[in-house]
């Protein structure tokens, strides 16, 4: 039996482990991640324990060696998500005559995590879009209650959006879905849309699976322009939005920030084709690094994970930085909340100004400080902020069913 140093050592092990998953399995590759220990007995227990944790919460390619060396970006990012110098000392020395007790303990643990963690709230089977692309969705809270739709950030594992899931389920019903074309085996992906309107389209299809009949559309970053589009398309679903840092593309009316300008360009060079897609991912890797802190890269470097995957988030992605969302604001009557901030160097803040103030029943609101990265740890002004909003609108039309 663990101590209680040693099982909540174990228990953090799982969760950070659990949560490389998406990343594991997108990049469908042996990755070399160091125990910190050197060669010897104590590194062979822990790796043999690491293994079995990983065996049972299906976390592909993991390979736990001696020493403290890390090669390549991804397995830097791993390495320093897992922090398994601190968690192993935590833990401590596995003699080879305990391995086999301290491998089952880590298996219960594992299975606990595995339980309790944000998988739970994904749905059984896959929404499925007008031109038949599977959806994975999310839910949360009680069906029946006000309806919530996240659009979240294009191409990001849902698991992006749990502080926000789990602020909102409290009180709502809370649905999203993963990008088109960029999780589970998606054999005809050059057969998808990829434009907007496809995009948009998969909001009400994910309401569907869900028996939604209206709800609130929050959109996150680029989902934003999905949250825009869909309200001008299915009015009557959408019964208000909230907009929060979008990216838009304004013409030369509004001012662009270089991080959203030097994207656009990457991009529409990466959708051309796969070879030119497999050239500059690195690139883009390197630029996201830049920007990340240390706890939500592994989530954030999802669509950078391979080649092919990088050419499908930019086949995706690239219509929604590059669609000139002006001609549909007029035609959005909801009641709608736009948020930036003040400090906002990813998408820059004259942006959501400019919407707000064309959008017929728009407010604006602009925090000090924040970007598209920070919106997802949600600190408690933000999520006060929506849940405010949330209430003074009232509850949408209830699910159907």
């Amino acid at each position: 039996m663990l101590s209680d140093e040693a099982g909540k050592a174990m228990t953090d092990i799982a969760r950070a482990m659990l949560s490389l998953r998406p990343l594991a399995r997108a990049r469908g590759a042996a990755s070399r991640l160091p125990t910190g220990l050197p060669a010897g007995e104590a590194a062979e227990s822990a790796a043999a324990v690491l293994a079995a944790v990983a065996d049972e919460l299906d976390v592909p390619g993991l390979d736990f060696g001696p020493g403290s060396d890390v090669e390549g970006v991804f397995e830097r990012v791993m390495a320093g998500h897992l922090d398994l110098t601190g968690r192993l000392a935590a833990l401590g020395p596995v003699a080879a005559g305990d391995r086999a007790a301290v491998v089952t303990e880590a298996r219960k643990a594992a299975a606990k995590v595995a339980a309790e963690s944000f998988g739970r709230h994904r749905r059984p089977t896959d929404a499925l879009s007008s031109d038949g692309a599977a959806l994975p969705v999310y839910e949360a809270g009680e069906p029946g209650r006000p309806a919530v739709v996240l659009a979240s950030a294009c191409g990001m594992p849902a698991e992006l959006c749990e502080p926000w899931i789990e602020l909102l389920s409290r009180d709502h019903h809370v649905v999203t879905w993963e990008s088109r074309g960029l999780f589970g085996a998606v054999p005809e992906f050059d057969a998808l849309g990829h434009d907007t309107d496809a995009q948009a389209a998969d909001v009400f299809a994910v309401m569907d699976h869900c028996g939604i009949d209206s709800a609130h559309v929050m959109g996150f970053c680029g989902g934003s322009v999905i949250a825009l589009a869909a309200a001008a398309a299915r009015p009557e679903r959408v019964s208000s939005l909230s907009l929060w840092h979008g990216a838009y593309e304004l013409g030369e009316d509004c001012p662009k920030a270089d991080h959203h300008r030097n994207m656009q360009a990457l991009m529409a060079m990466a959708a051309s084709d796969r070879d030119t897609a497999a050239g500059v991912q690195s690139v883009f890797v390197q630029t996201m690094l830049s920007s990340l802190s240390a706890g939500m890269a592994h989530l954030v470097l999802h669509p950078y994970a391979t080649p092919e995957l990088f050419y499908r988030y930019c086949r995706v992605n690239g219509p929604i930085t590059d669609i000139d969302v002006r001609g549909m604001l007029a035609g959005v009557t909801q009641p709608a909340l736009v948020v930036t901030s003040e400090d906002d160097s990813t998408a820059d803040p004259a942006g959501s100004r400019w919407v707000a103030a064309r959008l017929p029943a728009a407010e604006l609101r602009v925090e000090p400080h924040g970007d598209h990265i920070s919106l997802f740890t949600m600190n408690g002004a933000v999520g006060a902020l929506a849940v405010d909003f949330l209430a003074r609108m009232g509850s949408p039309l209830p699910a159907a069913g």
